[in-house]
């Protein structure tokens, strides 16, 4: 049971880095990343007791989580109840639900500041109501710890890697990657990715019509020490790298996947020395009516002439604004960013 359960969650995670560049680009490409934490989360809460046979798993999230979980909670057969907003599509809701899952909708817009919130809210009502099990992607040290075998993986095809690019959400995939390839290589950077509005790397929570990345709360997994430097980048500018990446490289994937890729393309054209990596977390099955759909861009104003094609640098997160800024983080903790001098101009 326990190689086919392997085999099975395998052929939902299949893992690969392919290259971009003849020279010093590549992309640890995932078909859905989030099966990793959530195999790693169950797994481990039904070995240590946490979990037994009749519990029942919730979780909040904006979609690929969800999913992972969903997959994973079905072939253990567990009840899972997932809590999230209109960000997960109808025909993501259905693939769930056929899977056995529970998905609830918190009557909240994509756009919504607090949508995180929101759904923790219900979330923590129905465990009040209920005695169900939080995985807590956010939290649980699980997240992270899945990440050791592609760290593995991406150094065993690819070998020396200086530079890592990732979008940030939990924190999980980011600075699990880099814990382990920094075991091997310790100066490697981590340029980590996080959308405008998100409280990550401390903006105010806002409206945010990229979704995949970004939080409106401060996950436990998030080690802020990690990270080298940080982007922020608009959904005009992520969209449109999602159809560039796909135009180059044959790659159709998701707008995460596009800011991965827009920063990374930057950072190894700046630094042609170096061999840099980014992760690409989702395929592109979720935005074919929307991304890749000209007349849905057409519709909404995001247009190619108004994506920046290179970050302004900034010396504070709230001076942070518009379509693409960086920041040189340099490994300092969040309250040593943020306590430095901040001028609005």
């Amino acid at each position: 049971m326990a190689g086919m359960l392997s085999e099975i969650i395998g052929a939902h995670a299949p893992l690969k880095v392919v290259s971009l560049t003849p020279d010093n680009l590549a992309a640890i490409d995932f078909r859905l990343m989030k099966v990793f934490p959530a195999f790693n989360i169950i797994e481990t809460g039904l070995r240590n007791g946490e979990i037994g046979p009749s519990t029942t798993v919730v979780e909040t999230s904006s979609g690929t989580m969800a999913l992972g979980l969903a997959i994973v909670c079905m072939h253990f057969g567990l009840n899972l109840h997932v809590f999230g907003d209109r960000a997960i599509e109808p025909p993501l809701k259905r693939t769930m639900e056929e899977l056995g899952a529970n998905v609830h909708l918190i009557e909240a817009t994509a756009f919504d500041a607090n949508v995180q919130v929101l759904r923790k809210r219900a979330l923590l009502d129905f465990i009040d109501r209920t005695g169900a099990t939080w995985s807590r992607q956010y939290d649980n040290l699980g997240n992270r710890h899945s990440y050791a075998r592609p760290a593995e993986e991406a150094i065993r095809q690819f070998g020396k890697i200086d530079a890592i690019v990732a979008t940030v959400g939990s924190g999980g995939s980011s600075c699990g990657l880099a814990h382990y390839c920094r075991v091997f290589f310790p100066e490697m950077k981590l340029i980590g990715i996080d959308t405008f509005g998100s409280v990550l790397f401390g903006q105010h929570a806002g409206p945010r019509d990229l979704r995949g990345l970004g939080n409106s709360i401060l996950p436990g997994n998030l080690i802020h020490e990690a990270f080298d430097e940080v982007h922020w980048i608009g959904a005009n500018e992520a969209y449109h790298a999602a159809r560039r990446l796909h135009r180059e490289t044959s790659l159709k994937r998701g707008p995460t996947s596009g800011a991965a890729y827009l920063v990374a393309r930057w950072y190894a054209d700046r630094f042609p020395r170096c061999k840099v990596v980014a992760v690409f977390p989702d395929d592109s099955c979720r935005y074919e009516h929307t991304v890749y759909d000209p007349a849905w861009m057409h519709e909404h104003n995001y247009r190619a002439e108004l994506a920046s094609m290179e970050p302004i640098l900034v010396q504070h997160p709230l001076c942070a604004s518009g379509g693409w800024c960086r920041i040189n983080w340099n490994r300092r903790s969040l309250t040593s960013v943020m306590g430095c001098q901040h001028n609005p101009s």
